[in-house]
């Protein structure tokens, strides 16, 4: 997506390409185990980073209703200037669910477990919320169009496979958050291998890789804009690319699962670092500040860099950070029971909040036009309205990602996972 904000009255795009956003995007609850230097510990301040991420792709999203801003208008006002300065990469946060999943997914290995177990904890995690979530994106899309989307569209989305086609109206159809979704499946199903080959690595190999992984963010996506001619592939664009290269490269750095892999990879290197007692990096605080500061510089890199590279090490730092700190027992500002809970809601307020923002954001002027808030269904809103509206959306959407978490996540993984395998063998 382009860095340049669009006049529109909805989010009809995911987050600079989500989602997400997500989130993380899914990544398993951080509650693993380690016999490490620390002791056994909970990652509570990494389902904490969880919020923080899919808050990130909820501000890129709500932030293109532009409601202080006339309708048509690319003059943004100072309160949508300003949300874009926070949220104008907003995307990143779907890069941060990718090292996360990995790091979790790693740290909670259980020496007894097989592929197919893992695989059956993956999908009773992910896919009721994304069944449900896909489910009302096609009811949303009848109730506008008044057509069913295709067939093909429908089971691409279903066997989550979109993430493997450039094409915007594939890889963004129905729910377009769910293209993260694609990715984490191709990631989840190349796991049981990735980790087995990492798990006995030597230190200096686990670092090698998480390095070279972080390089590959900065490198590939130029060696690829020079080997690939290919400018634009059939379907629609429903998003400026051409800032990154057009339509093919702008799926091949952001959307593609094997690009995205590197993001997985990095996060399996880091969490066995940190289990072994073997991670050497900054502290909470000084990773904090770098994560922030990478954020904001990315709305000034290149395009090409701005989706992964800029924040792929903050990122890895931060993570494997905030594992460190709660191995050891120290503060972290992301593990009190507020930061858990929203955490532990993140995947479902991912899924379920640009489905929401685009049911109703079509008619958010008209309905505050009819309120009498709203001198006409083109007006600008004034700035105190503009907040009001961002944060009302953050809160409700934050209570069906509780009613999807409640209703769906939580029993159907009960419901859906591996019965017991007995007693775990020794680590």
């Amino acid at each position: 997506m382009s860095a340049t904000s669009t006049a529109s009255p909805v989010p009809s795009r995911p987050a600079r390409g989500p989602a997400p956003a997500a989130t993380t995007t899914g990544a398993e609850a951080p509650t693993g185990t380690t016999t490490g230097a620390g002791g056994a510990s909970r990652l509570d301040s990494l389902t904490g980073l969880r919020w923080w991420a899919a808050l990130l792709v909820f501000g890129e999203h709500a932030g293109k209703l532009m409601l202080s801003t006339p309708a048509g208008s690319t003059d943004l006002s100072p309160l949508d200037t300003a949300l874009h300065a926070v949220f104008g990469t907003g995307f990143v946060g779907v890069s941060c669910f990718f090292i996360l999943s990995g790091f979790v997914l790693a740290w909670s290995r259980k020496p007894n477990d097989t592929a197919r177990r893992f695989w059956q904890r993956r999908f009773a995690k992910i896919y009721p919320v994304f069944f449900v979530t896909t489910v009302l994106a096609i009811v949303w899309i009848a109730t506008t169009t008044d057509a069913l989307p295709g067939w093909q569209l429908v089971l691409t989305h279903l066997f989550l496979v979109q993430s493997w086609v450039p094409d915007q109206s594939v890889s963004y159809g129905l729910n377009p958050v769910a293209w993260s979704l694609s990715c984490e499946a191709f990631f989840y199903f190349a796991f049981p291998a990735l980790y087995a080959a990492m798990a006995s690595a030597r230190a200096l190999t686990l670092r090698w890789v998480a390095g070279l992984c972080a390089v590959a963010a900065f490198v590939v996506p130029y060696l690829a804009s020079s080997a690939f001619a290919l400018k634009h592939p059939g379907g629609s664009e429903s998003i400026p690319t051409e800032s990154i290269g057009g339509p093919f490269m702008y799926w091949f750095v952001y959307v593609f699962p094997l690009m995205r892999l590197a993001e997985f990879v990095c996060g399996i290197a880091l969490a066995c670092l940190v289990r072994r007692g073997l991670w050497r990096g900054p502290g909470v605080p000084v990773a904090l500040v770098l994560a922030v500061g990478s954020i904001w510089l990315g709305t000034y890199a290149p395009e090409p860099l701005q989706r992964v590279a800029v924040t792929f090490v903050p990122f890895a730092l931060l993570i494997a950070a905030l594992a460190q700190a709660d191995v050891t027992s120290r503060w972290t500002p992301l593990r009190s029971r507020a930061m858990v809970f929203l955490g532990e809601i993140s995947f479902a307020l991912y899924m379920v909040q640009l489905v929401f923002l685009m049911w109703t954001g079509v008619h958010l002027r008209g309905w505050l036009h009819e309120l009498g808030l709203l001198t006409s269904p083109e007006a600008a809103a004034p700035m105190w309205l503009g907040v009001v509206v961002f944060l009302l959306y953050l809160a409700v959407c934050s209570v069906l990602a509780w009613a999807l978490y409640r209703g769906v996540e939580r029993p159907m993984m009960r419901v859906l996972r591996p019965r017991s395998a007995g007693p775990a063998a020794p680590s």
